[in-house]
């Protein structure tokens, strides 16, 4: 067992690296911890495996997408793996006073997209600021190193949403971020840092390595898909609002 003291905050990092699940299925849309699987909402919540629906986190990990089978209903997915210190939320209040500790958790399809979309929206500032001061460097270097000055300096923000869809209820996490408001806010973005950094030299690369999600990214089809082509007619055709009729080229009105 390991832990991280900054100020008058402590974060432990377990041993076992215990795993966050987001569940989004009907009857969840909530975070899980360590939940053994196959369990009903109501055995969950009586073993004290549920955890709410929002929490905010400092992130000391985001690898890039990863393709995992975990089971018949996960095979070859991309997912998100992410290393967070809960600072807001059932998931920090478990621990009383200046207390939290790391935790792993994955997500994947609406959830991960989220998420994704704000790398996005600090990528395209980023740009927009690399072109304004005068297009110097590599652009790609200047962008990541962006998204890490985010990392160091916001608390992110994960709220469960319902959608009601075509094949029933489900949710997604919906990612926002904000600026660190306590004082343990701000150990919690400098403990992730150190955690970061020491990942990135090898220090601490066992703090955050898993041998879960090592074995489903194994256990994936690493083979990249064969999709079959598409027309120019065809290709054309799903751009158009439903009922449009598609006319050939020449031929159009």
């Amino acid at each position: 067992m390991e832990t991280i003291k900054i100020n008058n905050s402590v974060f432990l990092i377990p041993p076992s690296q215990p795993k966050l699940q987001a569940n989004c299925a009907k009857e969840y849309g909530q975070f899980l911890l360590d939940c053994p699987p196959k369990l009903t909402i109501l055995e969950a919540q009586a073993g004290g495996y549920l955890k709410g629906n929002k929490a905010d986190f400092a992130i000391a990990i985001s690898r890039p997408d990863r393709v995992f089978t975990i089971n018949e209903n996960f095979t070859n997915e991309p997912f998100t793996e992410l290393w967070v210190i809960p600072v807001a939320g059932e998931l920090k209040d478990q621990f009383k006073g200046p207390a939290s500790m790391l935790l792993c958790f994955l997500m994947h399809r609406r959830s991960k997209d989220s998420f994704a979309g704000l790398y996005n929206h600090f990528a395209h500032r980023a740009f927009q600021q690399w072109c304004e001061e005068g297009m110097l460097g590599d652009p790609k270097e200047f962008c990541y190193e962006a998204i890490a000055s985010v990392l160091r300096n916001y608390i992110f923000c994960a709220e469960f949403q319902k959608v009601e869809g075509a094949l029933g209820t489900y949710w997604f996490i919906q990612w926002s971020y904000r600026n660190p408001q306590s004082d343990f806010d701000k150990d919690a973005l400098e403990a992730a840092e150190l955690i970061r950094s020491g990942a990135e030299s090898g220090a601490t690369i066992h703090w955050v390595t898993n041998e879960t999600y090592e074995r489903w990214a194994d256990n994936a089809n690493k083979a990249a898909p064969v999709f079959a082509p598409v027309s120019e007619a065809e290709a054309r055709a799903s751009l158009q609002p439903d009922n449009q009729q598609v006319l050939p080229q020449g031929k159009r009105r």
